[in-house]
């Protein structure tokens, strides 16, 4: 049995580094280049931002097992109901303190119950159980809620979906199987970096999780199916699937999104796999304020309340804007691939841009999004890659990762 790697490591995820460096006059009045330095502050309104309507997310456990689940209520002040999110971890990533509780307090402080269902009892969970293991435990969640009258109650009709890496993948069939596993419909779901295999070239034919049958995704559902141009485990094969597949959807209602690396700041910023953590105190950064965290804001404030819609869905400037660097330029903006583009993912070949130091790989600048039939604007020189880690984890870091 291959050895399985926990997804987040508190020490993986390491904090931007502050850089002052100004140019400098030499002695003959010539300047020496200004160290250019990526969008480092969270945007202050709008999706993404630190606009909040609550002070703090309540939490409390339950269920156990393979059934067990965390839940997040707004509170200070707490409201009387809120929509519910289903937020759901990459492989083995079970503990939300470890991984994503930035992003899940985020989403509560927004306004939103969150309930992170634990769908693997032990890593070796059968892979056919993870979307059945996640509905059981939003059942128990809702019926606790409903039990708890003092509790935020869940407004089930405004419901959404959202996940990372093997929880990307069942993000896309829980959306799809939502009526038979007894699950509310999902409004909105974001599969991100979804996969299915330990491998960006394994994922059509070797994987792990099931392709569920995504035409079957609603036709209400707003749908952003997510990748990274810089991700050595899962590629893009599986976003590109689910997105292909939901053709019940209209084409105005999905999206598939790449989002991009820049190596000319310092730190260079690489789209690993891993950008989509999110601990307190490491590891958010540009890529969740105005990647992950602004495009599922958008499109839950679209499809619950009918607003900011251009922040996730259309290929606007809005949704592809990625923050300014230092020097007022913009960092390198996501790729919008419109629901009408015309492609068979089985024929789109991905190659990672960027090793997690920031070198290329492959000598390929880029990924793989499909062409996209709308007129893109010229992107800024030098796409690379995330956050720079520590001298001693590059080497972990560029060894082929083992979870997904």
């Amino acid at each position: 049995m291959k050895k399985v790697i926990a997804l987040f490591a508190v020490a993986a995820l390491v904090g931007l580094a502050s850089v002052r460096t100004l140019a400098q006059e030499t002695p003959k009045g010539e300047t020496q280049p200004v160290e250019i330095k990526p969008p480092s502050e969270q945007p202050k309104s709008g999706p993404g931002s630190s606009e909040y309507t609550h002070k703090k997310a309540e939490m409390v456990t339950g269920g156990e097992k393979s059934e067990k689940y965390y839940l997040y209520t707004p509170a200070d002040p707490a409201p009387k109901e809120a929509p519910v999110i289903c937020f759901i971890h990459g492989y083995n990533a079970i503990d939300p303190d470890k991984t994503y509780i930035g992003w899940i307090e985020h989403l509560v402080k927004r306004g939103n119950i969150v309930v992170f269902p634990v769908f693997q009892a032990t890593p070796l969970e059968p892979p056919a159980n993870y979307a059945p293991n996640c509905a059981k435990s939003m059942k128990l969640a809702f019926e606790y809620l409903e039990a708890e009258k003092t509790r935020v109650q869940p407004l089930k009709e405004k419901f959404a979906i959202v996940g990372h890496s093997a929880g990307g993948m069942t993000t896309g069939n829980l959306a799809a199987q939502w009526e038979e596993l007894g699950m509310p419909k999902p409004l909105a779901a974001m599969p991100v970096q979804p996969g299915r295999a330990f491998g960006y070239d394994q994922q059509r034919d070797n994987g792990l999780i099931d392709f569920a049958d995504y035409s079957k995704i609603p036709a209400e559902t707003l749908l952003l199916c997510v990748f990274g141009d810089s991700d050595q485990t899962v590629g893009s094969y599986c976003a590109a699937k689910i997105f292909a597949d939901a053709k019940n959807v209209p084409a105005e209602n999905r999206n598939l999104v790449e989002v991009r690396s820049d190596v000319r700041s310092k730190p260079k910023m690489v789209c690993t796999h891993q950008t989509p953590g999110s601990q307190r105190v490491a590891g958010i950064d540009l890529f969740d304020w105005f990647g992950y965290w602004k495009l599922f804001d958008g499109l839950t404030d679209a499809a619950f309340k009918g607003k900011n819609r251009e922040y996730a869905l259309g290929g606007k400037a809005e949704q592809k804007f990625m923050g300014k660097c230092s020097d007022g330029s913009h960092f390198a903006e996501m790729v919008v691939t419109l629901g009408d583009a015309k492609f068979d993912p089985d024929s789109v070949e991905y190659l990672p841009a960027y090793k997690a130091n920031g070198t290329p790989d492959k000598a390929k600048v880029g990924g793989a999004a499909p062409t996209n039939p709308t007129p893109k604007e010229p992107a800024p020189a030098q796409p690379g890659r995330k956050e720079e880690r520590r001298k001693d984890e590059k080497k972990e870091d560029e060894e082929k990762e083992e979870e997904f």
